[in-house]
């Protein structure tokens, strides 16, 4: 099998992606003077209910992403997290998160990201996940492997890609987790609590960043070897799911199925550790799943 290369997918012209790419680092340059302005007290914070947040921050990023989208593939539909569908029509559809981690960024905690996934009627096709403060970009294209780039402050400068491959590890005693929780908590009612207990009595150790995309991507990078969560929405996993497949890792629902899309929850890990986690995890996804009434 020949040797995989970013940017030589067939997918997409290496100019086409290159442009992609920039715009979503471009969303995040604005993230990073929002971040600034924030400081300063000058940066508006909503309630969309408890515990979740939206700032100006959140809708700058996105109408960035979505001009950008609009100009780059006018074909395609927009689906956006703040805004919902902008675009309906079109055989592919892009899911846009343009401020994964609204409550970091709120509170100047720098794991906050933007997300741009393409999806089509065989599944994802296309991935970006940018991190403004790491100065990290990931990327994914469907056969075409993860990637993932450094760019400084100054978007001229960017390291050349390397590709991304997910942990190797032994066992659950050598892995770090993570793992996330709703706004509305409703998992912790269904033993999500009990579950963590036992994987952090098992696991080398569980982080709780707050951002699914980043959490995707650093299991795509073989930083975490599993993740898993619930109550997720396609923005929080598009883009992520595709850079752990592409990486080498397996991505289920919380049943070990293929709906991990629309059915709010996911298991993402390296292929020896998915089985330990499914197990774990499915009776919670059940218990859920049994408590909102869905088959």
């Amino acid at each position: 099998m020949p040797e995989k290369r970013p940017f030589q997918d067939g997918l997409f012209s290496g100019d086409e992606f290159l442009k992609l790419l920039n715009l979503v680092e471009l969303s995040g340059q604005g993230l990073l003077s929002d971040r600034e302005q924030l400081r300063m007290g000058k940066l508006s914070i909503e309630m969309k209910g408890f515990r979740d947040l939206v700032t100006s921050a959140d809708r700058n990023s996105e109408e960035t992403l979505i001009s950008g989208i609009k100009t780059l593939f006018p074909e395609d539909a927009i689906y956006s997290e703040e805004s919902g569908e902008v675009r309906a029509t079109g055989s592919r559809h892009w899911i846009l998160d343009p401020l994964d981690g609204t409550t970091n960024f709120a509170h100047g905690h720098p794991l906050f990201a933007v997300s741009a996934g393409l999806v089509d009627s065989e599944g994802p096709l296309a991935a970006v996940i940018h991190a403004p403060v790491l100065g990290e970009t990931w990327w994914a294209t469907r056969g075409g492997g993860a990637w993932v780039r450094r760019v400084s402050s100054s978007s001229a400068d960017v390291v050349a890609p390397r590709a991304l491959h997910v942990a190797t590890p032994v066992d659950l005693a050598s892995s770090l987790l993570a793992t996330g929780f709703s706004y509305r908590r409703r998992e912790v009612d269904h033993g999500a609590v009990d579950l963590f207990e036992d994987l952090l009595l098992k696991a080398r150790e569980i982080r709780r960043g707050g951002s699914a995309c980043l959490d995707l991507a650093f299991t795509a990078a073989g930083i975490f070897a599993g993740f898993w969560e619930f109550e997720l929405a396609p923005h929080d996993v598009s883009a992520g799911a595709l850079l752990v497949r592409e990486a080498g890792g397996m991505v289920t629902d919380g049943e070990g199925g293929d709906d991990w899309l629309f059915g709010k929850s996911i298991i993402a890990s390296a292929p020896s550790l998915h089985e330990e986690l499914l197990k774990r995890v499915a009776p919670v996804t059940i218990a859920l799943k049994k408590n909102s009434g869905s088959s």
